[in-house]
């Protein structure tokens, strides 16, 4: 795969995002507010790529959805290792972390005040009123100078920021290696799967299925790796749903439905904007869809539907099945598969692909060990 480190950066972004709907692309805001500060400041290169990527992952060391051991886990990614300790941080105080908070807190206040592109007078007010306590004084001054061009709230406000960070990131394209796609993918699997409370790794669960799967298709190497990144991607769009509604063991009513239902578009809107993630878009995104078109969020039907797509599902569906969740007990494989069957024969799954999978745990039933689960 030919994946840019900046293009996944934003992309993982934007799927945080999902996190505060009423903060719409704060961490798109967060990093040009960030950059423009310190460039405006002539900050050295090293601090800029530090305040960038730390700028746009903030979210992943604050909240709930914050994977355990957060700090570690990104200290073991060599490309984020750098901005471990300004991610996850609380309590820290240094310059690097401060310019962080004012540009958070702009891009968060901004959003309220009208008109939007022009300058919030309010906002500027409010952090003024901090400097010296919160925010450095130099930080300020260097935003107040930005500020009185035009072109820099505009900007702000546009609906092509994402486009904008991209162009400001402080490093040369970097074309991910597969083993650096497959850390980061993990990491935001984990933020998924905290956010899903998710104890037992259903991301990584899935991920290993449909990757024995497309070995058992003679799937590609690269194929392989297609589809491991989209099982462990495939419930993205589920940040967008509260956890509370996640967790419910009542009935969902209308408006939960709905907000459940939608979540593979979240999922499309945010890997199918990554050049090179086309196939890893379909397949993570179409994993409720049916052979018969009554699946959802696009109705799809068994003819726009490949293989990857219905791997995903066959993986996902066991997955569910076998776990433990708020709303019932783990279901044995033998029960699981056959619930999977009679899914399969009321035009559901894809029959061939659940065989795939039985006769594949059968040979190898060790597949979902706890060390293929939770790498």
């Amino acid at each position: 795969m030919t994946v840019n480190f900046t293009d996944f950066l934003t992309a993982f972004s934007s799927a945080l995002d999902l996190l505060k709907p009423e903060t719409p692309h704060q961490s798109a805001r967060r990093a040009y507010i960030t950059q423009n500060i310190a460039r405006h400041r002539g900050l050295s290169k090293p601090a800029q790529r530090r305040l960038f990527i730390a700028a746009l992952l903030w979210d992943i060391g604050n909240g709930a959805h914050s994977p355990a051991h957060c700090a570690q886990r990104l200290s073991n990614i060599p490309l984020l290792a750098g901005c471990a300790g300004l991610i996850c941080g609380a309590g820290i105080h240094n310059a690097e972390h401060s310019l962080l908070q004012l540009a958070d807190d702009l891009a968060a206040l901004s959003v309220y005040e009208f008109p939007r592109g022009h300058y919030p007078e309010k906002a500027m007010q409010t952090l003024c009123d901090s400097i010296g306590c919160k925010y450095a004084l130099d930080d300020v001054i260097a935003l107040r100078d930005l500020g009185l061009q035009q072109e820099f709230w505009k900007q702000l406000a546009s609906s092509s920021l994402s486009t904008e960070i991209r162009l400001l990131a402080p490093f040369p394209a970097h074309t991910l290696t597969d083993t650096e796609l497959l850390q980061i993918a993990s990491l935001l699997a984990r933020v998924i799967d905290t956010h899903c409370c998710s104890a037992m790794g259903h991301s990584f669960k899935v991920a290993e299925l449909s990757a024995q799967l497309g070995g058992l298709y003679g799937f590609s190497q690269t194929g392989i790796e297609k589809i491991h990144i989209a099982g462990l991607l495939h419930d993205l769009g589920k940040l967008a749903v509260p956890a509370a509604v996640l967790t419910q063991k009542t009935p969902l009513n209308e408006m939960q439905r709905k907000q459940v239902f939608r979540h593979p578009l979240h999922t499309w809107d945010v890997l199918s904007a990554v050049p090179g993630l086309c196939d890893v878009a379909q397949s993570a995104s179409f994993h409720h869809e049916r052979l018969d078109g009554k699946g959802y969020p696009f109705y799809l039907k068994s003819t726009q539907l490949d293989l990857g797509s219905r791997i995903i599902s066959v993986a996902d569906n066991y997955a569910a099945l076998t776990e433990e969740r708020c709303y019932k007990a783990a279901y044995s494989p033998e029960k699981s598969f056959a619930i999977m069957e009679e899914n399969a024969r009321g035009g559901g799954l894809d029959a061939a692909v659940v065989g795939a999978l039985k006769s594949g745990l059968s040979v190898s039933p060790d597949i979902l060990s706890a060390s293929s689960v939770q790498p």
